[in-house]
């Protein structure tokens, strides 16, 4: 991912580490690196948005942000000043996906701090003696690790969430010595005291408003609080002179209602893309969404999925630094690779849009019975596996009975689904109204009745924008303007699908990944043959038996192998590279 990095170790040799990055030799990134005193500060990252993202440096500070700015407080002067007002607790009245730090050379202290979703990672190493260093890019920091002689090892828990689940939970990545910052977070290092403080600024909680409250106040709100969000988003492009406008179009309800409500609140030249297997429902709804309201309409179609083994280390897994199954990875990747971004600003999605309107609510789910089933691979076929991760019973414990709404957020959704979008942050700067905080505060605190099956949805959209319904919907096979269609179309399309996946037939899907594999069997021999040339890096007898096993599972769509190539290859990208 384009991104930022520090090294502030005793000791450092390397420099011009942005050419270590994912992006560096992309041709529309800027790189550069400050030096101070033996510490070094850079970044590698898209030319465009300049006004938002920024290196500075003057005699007292260094300043870094890096992603897009919705805040009042834009410029290095604002963000020093903010600072010298109120330290860092400006930073939870930053808006927008970002990452950044303020370096003081008077009081050799540096804070680092992320958006309220995590949008824009930061890793970082910290160790009293050696020193502390960061980038937005884990593999950037393992090699730097390794090149000044400082001992990594692996991260038992990381590696098996991500060969059993398809991901990681909390702040673990694959290497026991460098940790993932926590959404909305600060944290800082004083190089006089040795100290290293975190503090989590914005945190995900439920605070349900009385149940007595009025849907239709409650329409108006989320009403008032998506248009300015829809607004605030796609004004940015107009703002810094781009007329025309990129969003991603598909069969799922989430990226039109983004697009068809900018569309009416007056942007024009809206430019549609779409992605995937062009016989598909998703693909087919998208045209006919497309070809009536934009400009233009761009398709990228995925007729087969040999793709998934091109190059699968450099191209998809270090894209995340291994830290989630590749298989969505590969997809962006050979998306964006081939759409000419430059007449755009932002790309804009309806990502994490089911989130907030209840698609993931699940009443008292009982996290304890049901941990082999909370992960991106749907579920762990060997259950004693579990029994190696020493977090999961804590993990568990902490959202017992919940209604998985705050579990989907912190763990689906940010160290899943968003954590796998970085790939498009190489390309363009990705961004959806859904990643607004006020939005999913307010969502949060409205009662579940509300929200279940998705009903305020739908409830808003019947009341307020009815042309957003006029087409159908992927996930029901109709259009969402009955109840009867959405609960009906819901269980059908469900179980037609589910049964043809469960049989081994043909089904609707924009990446019917099973399928594909079925059609050419040549990619699982390419897959086992990377999982024979990479297994014998692992050294760990019992691991090397464990991935061994879990590779040979049988799970839908082959989720457990994209898992385990994943570990064997990010490991090969950290300890060996």
């Amino acid at each position: 991912m384009a991104g930022i990095y520090g090294v502030l170790l005793k000791e450092n040799k390397q420099r011009e580490l942005y050419k270590q990055f994912y992006n560096a030799d992309f041709s529309n990134t800027i790189q550069e690196e400050i030096e101070v005193g033996g510490f070094t500060f850079g970044r590698s990252v898209l030319n465009k948005f300049n006004d938002d993202r920024f290196l500075y440096e003057n005699e007292d500070y260094i300043v870094c942000y890096e992603g897009i700015n919705y805040s009042l407080t834009r410029t290095p002067h604002d963000f020093i000043e903010a600072f010298e007002q109120s330290q860092e607790d400006f930073i939870s009245s930053l808006k927008g996906t970002f990452s950044g730090f303020i370096f003081s050379k008077k009081k050799n202290k540096i804070i680092l701090f992320n958006d309220q979703l995590a949008t824009k990672d930061i890793y970082y190493f910290y160790d009293k003696e050696v020193g502390f260093a960061f980038s937005s890019e884990m593999h950037v920091l393992s090699k730097l690790l390794r090149q000044n002689k400082i001992s990594i090892n692996y991260d038992y828990d990381g590696i098996y969430s991500l060969a059993l689940y398809g991901q990681m939970f909390d702040e673990f990545t694959l290497v026991k010595e460098i940790k993932r910052l926590r959404y909305g977070s600060t944290l800082s290092y004083d190089l006089e005291t040795k100290k290293l403080i975190a503090d989590q600024y914005f945190k995900l909680e439920k605070k349900i408003e009385p149940q007595n409250l009025n849907l239709n106040d409650v329409i108006e709100n989320v009403d008032r609080i998506m248009l300015k969000a829809i607004k605030e988003e796609w004004q940015k492009d107009t703002d810094n002179g781009y007329s025309e406008h990129l969003s991603l179009i598909s069969g799922g309800m989430d990226s039109r209602v983004n697009a068809l409500l900018a569309k009416k609140m007056g942007f024009q030249k809206i430019n549609g893309y779409t992605y995937g297997n062009p016989n598909s429902s998703d693909v087919k709804i998208a045209q006919k969404v497309a070809s009536e309201n934009f400009e233009s309409q761009l398709q990228f179609n995925l007729q087969n999925g040999d793709f998934f083994v091109e190059n699968t280390l450099e191209n998809y897994v270090k894209a995340t630094d291994g830290l989630t199954h590749f298989t969505a990875n590969a997809i962006i990747y050979n998306v964006m690779r081939s759409v000419n971004t430059t007449s755009y600003g932002v790309l804009h999605s309806g990502q994490i849009g089911d989130v907030p309107f209840g698609y993931f609510i699940k009443q008292n789910f009982d996290f304890k019975a049901n941990k082999d089933k909370i992960g991106l691979t749907g579920f762990v076929q060997n259950r004693k596996y579990l029994e190696k991760l020493t977090f999961l019973n804590e993990l568990t414990e902490r959202y017992q009975g919940s209604d998985y709404e705050v579990f989907t957020y912190e763990q689906r959704q940010i160290n899943g689904t968003l954590l796998g979008d970085r790939v498009f942050n190489n390309f363009i700067d990705h961004v959806a109204p859904f990643y607004d905080t006020e939005l999913i505060e307010y969502t949060l605190s409205v009662p579940l009745k509300y929200k279940m099956n998705q009903r305020l949805y739908f409830e808003w959209l019947k009341a307020k924008h009815p042309e957003v319904l006029r087409y159908k919907w992927e996930k029901i096979g109709l259009k969402p303007n009955s109840n009867f269609n959405i609960n009906y179309g819901r269980l059908i399309k469900k179980y037609v699908n589910g049964g043809k996946k469960y049989f081994g037939l043909k089904y609707d899907s924009m990446n019917p990944i099973a399928n594909w594999f079925q059609k050419d069997s040549t990619i699982l021999k390419q897959f086992d043959k990377l999982f024979q040339e990479n297994i014998t890096l692992i050294k760990d007898k019992e691991l090397q038996r464990d991935l061994e096993k879990i590779y040979k599972d049988d799970i839908f769509e082959y989720r457990n192998r994209f898992g385990v190539i994943t570990v064997l290859l990010a490991i090969r990208l950290h300890f060996y590279r």
